[in-house]
């Protein structure tokens, strides 16, 4: 069996729940993640993005590390956004300079960017006669830096809460930094647990005829490989997008992005800090976390969700994937609702399996949503989805071979999407209302027999 689990983003409980669902990992007595069934040759793919949004970031990182590092052939971890965009800590803590670029490219429908210096006059606020330059700190550079240039809100004391449950202290004793240390030797010290985690992960990985990759497959992304004298900036208006292109099969481009990001981490490792023209090492994996930078190629944050509900799979892509082996590819990043998101071609399937966001009224707005998303064989093995919808209802169904469902992954004719099967015979249906709203309806199977013959 293959398992599958991606974009935690540091929410321990979420994670807890989804190793407790799998029929793959389990933690062991140690506290240790570990095979499930003893006696089998079972893989395990985390698909990205380990950290931000929780009090687990180093819980769930040295989890994963110890368990790649028992299982080095069976355990695989693939880079996520949030844990490349680790890789500007080094270079822009280190400087104090207040009116500083703006160090993220816009990105499509991007709330309006907050520069430092307007952070710290707001922290002004309730500062007592300090001045800007007083509160200009690492502790505050670094806030900003996770509150407004890398999504993660709250990040900062999250990280204070658990330092202090590691360390069996209390949070008032853990410094900012403390606070500041932990982030920054994460990725400047060789033992650091996210650069640890990004030495041992990869863009992209196959097993059998499963494809696993973080962000999606965009068409222009396919046999284009980044280059490191790609800049992490916004392009400029008439700009062409860097990197080169290669011939090949998908087997060679897959290789050649791995060989990729391991140049760019070497990269990084030699070049930290900034250096002349604002440049600094590793910008090449940089620009993969970003839509603009990359001109909308990247593998790690492109993918066929747009606003909840998806594109249909291109057509030259598929072929590409089936001609290279592929029938599934699992991936993560964009938020695909309470169920994992399937999206079904002539020949090959994409499954979404982010459920980030299911929940908008839930504390971690997850809710109860968690999946447990895993493949029988690594070749022509049928896949099986099993997990709790937000409203807490539950599903358990297979794709492909016997027994399995035909309708999940099909686009209905009146343009909503059939999510999962439920108990009895029922379905869980998502169609768009607008920008990011989405309305889930239960539809009975001949009901649904109805909608998919109006589409033929």
């Amino acid at each position: 069996m293959i398992g599958f689990i991606t974009d935690c983003e540091g929410d321990y409980g979420y994670w807890s729940r989804c190793v407790s669902l799998s029929e793959v990992v389990e933690f062991d007595s140690e506290g240790q993640l570990s095979f499930k069934r003893k006696g089998a040759s079972d893989s395990f793919v985390f698909g990205g993005d380990v950290f931000d949004k929780g009090d687990g970031d180093l819980r769930i990182a040295r989890q994963l590390l110890c368990f790649k590092k028992h299982h080095p052939d069976r355990v695989w971890l693939l880079a996520g956004n949030r844990d490349l965009n680790k890789l500007r800590f080094p270079a822009e803590l280190a400087e104090d300079e207040i009116d500083v670029p703006q160090p993220v490219p816009l990105y499509p429908r991007a709330p309006p960017q907050v520069s430092l210096r307007s952070f710290l006059e707001k922290r002004l606020e309730s500062s007592g006669g300090k001045t800007v330059e007083d509160i200009n700190t690492r502790a505050n550079r670094l806030r900003w830096i996770l509150d407004h240039t890398m999504t993660a809100t709250g990040a900062f004391e999250l990280r204070k809460k658990e330092l202090a449950l590691l360390s069996g202290q209390e949070t008032s004793e853990i410094s900012d930094e403390d606070v500041v240390e932990s982030f920054l030797t994460s990725v400047s010290k060789e033992d650091g647990f996210v650069w640890e985690y990004l030495l041992h992960s990869c863009l992209l990985v196959m097993i059998g005829d499963c494809l696993f990759v973080h962000g999606g497959l965009p068409k222009e992304a396919i046999n284009w490989v980044p280059t490191m004298d790609m800049r992490y900036l916004q392009p400029a208006e008439g700009a062409v997008c860097g990197g080169k292109r290669m011939e090949g099969t998908l087997q060679d481009w897959m290789k050649a992005m791995n060989d990729f990001m391991q140049e760019g981490l070497r990269d990084f490792r030699a070049k930290m800090y900034w250096g002349p023209g604002r440049t600094r090492g590793g910008e090449g994996l940089l620009c993969l976390t970003s839509t603009p930078a990359c001109f909308r190629r990247s593998v790690v944050v492109e993918s066929l969700l747009q606003g909840g509900t998806p594109d249909n799979l291109d057509k030259d892509v598929e072929a590409f994937l089936v001609e290279g082996g592929v029938r599934t590819v699992f991936c993560g990043h964009k938020p695909c609702g309470d169920s994992p998101f399937v999206v079904r071609g002539a020949h090959v399937a994409v499954v979404h399996c982010d459920t980030t966001y299911s929940d908008g009224a839930a504390p971690d707005k997850r809710g109860s949503a968690v999946a447990a998303v895993e493949v029988s064989a690594p070749t022509s093995g049928q896949l099986q989805l099993r997990g709790v919808l937000a409203d807490g209802r539950s599903y358990d169904f297979a794709l492909y071979g016997e027994g399995g469902d035909d309708f999940v992954g099909r686009q209905c004719s009146d343009g909503s999407w059939v999510k999962a099967k439920l108990p009895e015979g029922c379905y869980h249906v998502v169609s768009s209302e607008g920008t990011r709203k989405l309305r889930y309806d239960t539809c009975g199977q001949e009901e649904l027999q109805g909608l998919f013959a109006g589409s033929a």
